[in-house]
């Protein structure tokens, strides 16, 4: 028999199947059951914390609608984003697999809900169900990332190095304020500035208020012949 597992979002009135969210899309209804009754739902406001840098990691967090930032703070208190994960995506698993204390903060992008899974209690269902192969591939995906980041410091020429980033994160360049491009791709605030006018003369970018919008990306393409 199948057994309905919903969370309500009250103030949207959207009912949602956690069968549609892939972490439990293969389970049986019996563990599905056990993972409800040590689950919390969370509705966050937009900048409402979800957890700060060194907590403890006691719950997997999995992102069920909106999206997320994951920041340090600098000495001068700026927010300097490491990455912006939007729903269906687990947040900050690696801390959960390897015990350690959440290496940065998180915090809604936007009005959203989260489910908060008790950890040591959902290590012990994990070896029954095909959950272990879903959180480990998540986890291969943020790695990737990681990897694409640090080849990208190391090797790339500063002008490369801003273009890839607009063309291949192009919605986290148009979200991000320059600071935090600067901080993510390692270079100085400045430096990023005077680049940044070169791809507007070359109508790659734009302005558009407060915000840097991609203009053309097939012609940044073309232009450093990724």
């Amino acid at each position: 028999m199948y057994l309905a597992f919903f969370y309500i979002d009250i103030n949207q009135g959207v009912y949602m199947d956690f069968r549609e969210i892939f972490l439990f899309k293969e389970i049986n209804d019996d563990l599905l059951e056990k993972v409800k009754s040590f689950s919390i739902i969370k509705n966050l406001k937009k900048d409402e914390i979800v957890f700060y840098e060194k907590e403890s990691p006691n719950y997997l967090h999995l992102l069920v609608k909106g999206n997320v930032r994951v920041y340090k703070v600098d000495k001068n208190g700026n927010e300097l984003i490491i990455h912006k994960f939007k729903a269906v995506s687990l947040i900050a698993e690696r801390a959960n697999l390897e015990n350690i204390p959440y290496p940065a903060n998180c915090a809604m992008d936007s009005d959203g809900v989260i489910i908060k899974i008790e950890w040591n209690k959902f290590k012990e269902v994990l070896h029954n169900s095909n959950m272990c192969f879903e959180i480990m591939n998540s986890l291969l995906k943020k790695m990737r990332y990681l990897d694409d980041l640090i080849h990208t410091n190391l090797i790339l020429d500063t002008k490369t190095k801003i273009a890839k980033f607009i063309y291949e994160y192009p919605e986290l360049f148009e979200s991000l304020k320059q600071h935090n491009i600067a901080g993510l791709l390692n270079i100085k605030p400045e430096t990023l500035s005077r680049k940044l006018k070169f791809f507007k003369e070359e109508g790659i970018i734009e302005n558009q208020g407060s915000k840097l919008k991609i203009k053309d990306k097939e012609k940044i393409k073309e232009y450093f012949n990724f």
